[in-house]
């Protein structure tokens, strides 16, 4: 938002500097990115009236020797312009020492030199070479000054300072002049009274435009006023030079008229050709595919939920958007109908981005604009309108205010404030609120009855009216202390613990945390080989690359994945702990509530997401890839730390993830209930995503495996060794290990301690299609030390076990 000081300086009716306002406006949480000091070398130029002309004596040709009144002297110029006003016109003079633009917009000074034999000192100016607009067809001519006056003393106006600001989307009220300028005097305690808004002049005559409102939830007010007489052209200097300043383009005195109020005041106005209309005017919403030729000329087929402004026969305009081609202010235009209105946000928003429109006025009345304000804005643009292009008022003006807001009322407890902000409430708390423009209606020692301003659409709740006082008053105003923290003896709530610990955990095996998007895109979901009628969509997203909720935390960590290797970082050990997005499956609710809660149509599990990709550590070794058991160890690892004596079991069957590889996974299970699955990754999805190395992935329900927690049992330790037994066994391809280790720790007897697989072998002289396990068998008791020939009797027997089973072979 660019904000002109002069006319910051003309609301406030007072000049505390520009310094000061840039840091009022900082203090007041409004961002000042810039500010840039315009029109200070048109101190040097004069008013100079043209006295006689003749050719260049060189006879050069497009060269004219024109001589002017500078006031206390007369000299001759030459001058390249195709037409000399004639005398005695007021042009602008720029004497030798001057400074203007050349014809690349780079700032000259100007010397005595000589054209074509002739001397000139100094120059006659154009609106380009003065940096006060765009126009080089002619000598820029001014009325109402006297020879030898400075420029800016004919016109103050033509010297600023532009301040440019960055407005968050909930301060429209700072999308105007008025706006911030409110906020300048709260934080320097200026008194602040809104310049008064004059009615245009009016004739008594005619009678005013019909209009009917036929959406009064999308269009609550509308008002408009019949402007007879007009004559279209361009605006004076000041006005011109404003708007272009202010990133606004200089068309016709009406337009102008149109888009300085709304930089006013924050209200966008439209003007139509009365003449253009057939009466009445209505504010409707468009019939499906109906017709609609832009401003701009795009022809487009309206949907039926967009708003529009239509006569008797056509849409003329998409409401509070952009007006239509042929309803438009022309040349001939004698007769203006001059719409004011409030429409409803996120309607017009949804238009805007339906048809890629992103104009000023989309721009205010999507963020909400002044709905009390309407009709002050109505006579504004009115009134200047006639200044600018003539004509009067005709009828009474209209107000159709058809949905009528109660004001809304907030108290303000002081005892809140300081718990709130840490100090108390400033002792200038109702100046500042009644500053900005909020009424205070009743005051009490400790609380404040207030009512909100329908400029103030961001101000809901008693927070709001604390952050308002607060930030005017300077947070820098705050004092700084220590708080008073106490222990809680329940510690932090299950949840952040659970997660905290799973951090912990996880960089405690060496992985690092990785934070993705909640949101994706349909081309990462797909890349995953996510089904699309099961994903959940934004109504309205930003892009259609944040358009679908994550339904696994997998796809944001693949992108990670596949930037790494593009920067030639193949080895990738990540984790992330976060929500995930599916559909609500259950009934909202539940028993013992006093009323019926409705749940979300979303359910949001906490899931844990462990990624490794490239090789594994290696040392003294050719490198690896890592695989499934690798994952199947950071699982376990995990598992140990949060499920207590809880073992998980891998179970291969059953559905896997679309992100897996159909043979190279299995099912997490504690307790025999599935919580999450490692697998390693889907090869589509590696060719997908261009992943050149090995991955594996773990992705655990972490409310599942707490859920699952057993408090692990203490046990005196035997004071007598434990005895080792190693075996290998022989067994076909197709056995699953887990079953095989199972078997032996069921059928080693009560003292076997535990079943640990610590080898696998393949090679050419072994039977193809077979594979050689090698399993240790631990055991141990607690009253002696066991015999050799007890270790080889349970260990046979157990062997024996896994050959009925499985058909298995011991080397």
């Amino acid at each position: 938002m660019l904000i002109s000081y002069k006319w910051l300086q003309e609301i406030l009716g007072a000049d505390p500097g520009v310094d000061a306002v840039t840091s009022a406006l900082g203090r007041g949480g409004l961002e000042v990115d810039r500010v840039t000091h315009v029109g200070a070398a048109l101190r040097s130029v004069v008013l100079a009236s043209v006295v006689a002309t003749r050719p260049h004596p060189a006879g050069k040709k497009g060269l004219t020797v024109v001589r002017v009144d500078a006031g206390d002297r007369e000299v001759e110029v030459a001058c390249g312009a195709p037409v000399i006003p004639a005398a005695p016109a007021l042009v602008c003079y720029a004497p030798v020492g001057a400074q203007v633009l050349d014809r690349t917009g780079a700032l000259v000074t100007l010397t005595e030199k000589a054209v074509a034999g002739f001397t000139s000192p100094g120059m006659l100016c154009a609106e380009d070479e003065l940096g006060l607009g765009s126009s080089h067809e002619g000598l820029l001519t001014v009325e109402g000054g006297r020879p030898g006056q400075s420029l800016l003393d004919w016109e103050p106006r033509l010297e600023d300072w532009i301040i440019e600001l960055s407005v968050t989307p909930n301060r429209p009220d700072a999308l105007g002049h008025l706006g911030v300028a409110r906020d300048v005097a709260a934080v320097l305690g200026l008194p602040f009274h809104p310049p008064a808004v004059a009615a245009a002049r009016a004739n008594g005559a005619g009678a005013p435009a019909a209009v009917e409102v036929r959406d009064g939830d999308r269009c609550p007010r509308y008002d408009g006023q019949v402007i007879e007489g007009v004559g279209v052209g361009p605006s004076p200097l000041w006005a011109r030079v404003r708007l272009g300043r202010l990133g606004v383009r200089p068309i016709t005195n009406i337009v102008d008229a149109t888009n300085l109020v709304m930089l006013e005041r924050g209200q966008p106005l439209h003007a139509f050709d009365l003449d253009t209309l057939r009466l009445p005017i209505e504010i409707r919403r468009a019939k499906a595919g109906e017709a609609f030729v832009a401003l701009d000329g795009q022809k487009l087929s309206l949907d039926e939920d967009d708003l529009v402004i239509a006569d008797a026969d056509r849409v003329v305009a998409l409401a509070g958007v952009i007006g239509g081609a042929d309803s438009g202010v022309t040349a001939t235009t004698r007769r203006v109908f001059l719409e004011s209105a409030y429409f409803e946000p996120r309607g017009i928003r949804r238009s805007a981005r339906r048809y890629g429109f992103h104009t000023e006025a989309s721009h205010r009345f999507e963020r909400e604009v002044d709905l009390s304000g309407v009709p002050l804005s109505r006579d504004r643009g009115s009134a200047l309108i006639c200044e600018l292009a003539g004509g009067e008022a005709a009828g009474e003006p209209i107000d159709a205010y058809v949905a009528p807001r109660a004001p809304r009322r907030l108290t303000l407890r002081l005892p809140r404030y300081q718990r709130i902000i840490g100090a108390e409430a400033p002792a200038r708390a109702r100046e500042i609120l009644e500053t900005l423009g909020l009424s205070v209606l009743e005051q009490k020692a400790d609380r404040l009855l207030v009512e909100v301003p329908e400029h103030r659409p961001d101000i809901a709740e008693e927070i709001d009216l604390i952050e308002e006082v607060a930030r005017i008053a300077g947070y820098d105003q705050i004092p700084s202390r220590l708080p008073r923290v106490g222990a809680a003896p329940a510690g932090a709530r299950g949840d952040y613990r659970l997660r905290r610990r799973v951090r912990q955990i996880c960089t405690g095996i060496g992985l690092h945390e990785a934070v993705t998007y909640s949101f994706l895109s349909p081309q990462e979901l797909k890349a995953a080989r996510y089904d699309d009628g099961s994903l959940l969509r934004l109504l309205n997203p930003l892009s259609e690359e944040k358009s679908v909720m994550r339904p696994s935390l997998v796809p944001g960590l693949l992108t990670v994945v596949q930037r790494s290797q593009r920067y030639n970082v193949p080895r990738v050990r990540l984790f992330e702990v976060s929500q995930v997005f599916l559909p609500w499956q259950g009934e909202a609710g539940g028993a013992g509530q006093l009323a019926r809660v409705e749940r979300p149509p979303v359910n949001e599990p906490t899931r844990l997401t462990i990624f490794l990709a490239g090789p594994r550590d290696s040392y003294l070794t050719r490198p690896e890839d890592v695989d499934f058991y690798d994952g199947k160890g950071a699982v376990e690892a995990v598992i140990a730390e949060l499920a207590g004596s809880v073992t998980p079991a891998f179970d291969l069957s059953g559905e896997a993830p679309p992100w897996a590889h159909p043979k190279k996974g299995a099912r997490v299970l504690l307790d025999g209930r599935e919580v999450g699955y490692v697998a390693e990754l889907h090869p589509d999805v590696r060719e997908a995503l261009e992943i050149t190395s090995g991955a594996v992935v773990a992705e655990l329900d972490l409310a599942a495996v707490a859920a699952a927690y057993k408090a692990p049992v203490a046990a005196k330790p035997s004071r007598f060794p434990a005895m080792r037994h190693d075996v290998a066994l022989l067994l076909p391809l197709d056995v699953p290990a887990g079953e095989v280790l199972e078997v032996l720790r069921t059928t080693a007897g009560e003292r076997c301690e535990k079943v640990e697989m610590f080898d696998r072998y393949r090679g050419e002289e072994l039977p193809a299609g077979t594979h050689s396990l090698g399993f240790a068998l631990w055991f141990r008791s607690a009253e002696r030390t066991l015999t050799d020939d007890e270790v080889d009797k349970w260990t046979k027997a157990a062997v024996d076990a896994a050959k009925a089973r499985f058909g298995a072979q011991q080397r």
